[in-house]
């Protein structure tokens, strides 16, 4: 019994560990290299604003951002962003999950609202300005 006291303590303290580390990574620039293109991404996040852009190329797509809990959030895609590209709007709205890894990585878990057996999963670094 003293055991899985010990164990139920270390995890419920481990949980609450990690969710107080998202903070970090509620702001800022990020990048992460695309699973299927492989090229670098380049994320900033800034309050409720999120932008995207791949690395070496012009266009910026603009996402509202609307956190769930200290490590998940809501991105749904801006005007600006339908109008360059109006299909994003069948994808819905994307849920990441954050998971750190270390004080300059988290690991970012994506599902798609319209596609429920789409699910990505990449490892994302905190850029310094």
């Amino acid at each position: 019994m003293k055991k899985l006291y010990s164990l139920t303590l270390l995890l419920l303290t481990a949980a609450g560990y990690s969710q107080a580390n998202c903070a970090k990574f509620r702001n800022g620039t990020f990048k992460f290299t695309d699973p299927e293109s492989k090229k670098i991404c380049i994320i900033k996040r800034d309050g409720d604003t999120q932008t995207e852009r791949v690395e070496n190329a012009d266009e910026v797509y603009e996402f509202s951002v609307t956190w769930t809990d200290s490590c998940s959030y809501n991105i749904t895609p801006t005007s600006s962003t339908i109008q360059k590209k109006p299909d994003v709007l069948k994808l819905g709205t994307m849920t990441v999950k954050i998971t750190p890894v270390t004080d300059s990585t988290y690991v970012q878990l994506i599902k798609v609202a319209n596609s429920p057996k789409f699910k990505r999963r990449d490892e994302v670094t905190l850029v310094s300005d």
